[in-house]
């Protein structure tokens, strides 16, 4: 079992982070976020899942134990691999995927890319009882929401309010959003 990986960053190559263990270098499948603003050379950490099927032996690797372990129940779900799993885990942050399982929304959950109503249903079912939600108001899931229809990514979406929020009280959802757009713009 490979819990902790502990090296230098290398890059990312399609969907993998690239860390370099002195003579080898391992190639981990990871979600879009983990590791995205490392520098290359800097000390990584990455909490791995080591997967053993018929065809392939995969490592997938996260830069937050909180991250694997939500990986590891997703991957639970009947008929939803790890692939789907690091999918859903690049579309969305941990808060909004633990609070739409804890709270059985589905409509909310179906609105990830990766997930369909059937997957949703099922996700909620098998896992409904393994999420506590987190904090994440309403304003913040109606800006996230707002900002996706204008096309911006999910997550993205997700990290400019949350920074928003963090930085203010604000409680009028079109000074959230506006905040929002700001800090897009920078990205």
């Amino acid at each position: 079992m490979l819990e902790i990986i502990r090296g230098k960053y290398f890059g990312r190559n399609e969907g993998r982070v690239l860390v370099d263990l002195g003579s080898v270098v391992l190639g981990i499948i990871c979600d879009a976020e983990s590791f995205s603003e490392s520098l290359e050379g800097s000390e990584i950490i990455v909490y791995s899942k080591l997967i053993v099927t018929q065809e392939d032996i995969s490592i997938y690797g996260f830069d937050s134990k909180q991250k694997r372990d939500v990986f590891e129940k997703l991957i639970k779900v009947s008929k939803l691999g790890p692939r789907s799993a690091i999918k859903i885990l690049s579309s969305t942050t941990i808060e909004y995927l633990s609070t739409a399982i804890a709270n059985g929304d589905i409509e909310r959950l179906s609105s990830i890319p990766g997930i369909g109503r059937k997957t949703a249903e099922r996700i909620v079912a098998e896992l409904k009882d393994e999420f506590e939600p987190m904090e994440i108001d309403n304003i913040s899931l109606e800006a996230i929401e707002a900002l996706v229809s204008l096309g911006y990514a999910r997550s993205q979406a997700q990290n400019a309010v949350k920074q928003v929020r963090k930085e203010t009280q604000e409680s009028n959802i079109s000074k959230v959003i506006k905040e929002a757009l700001k800090i897009l713009a920078k990205m």
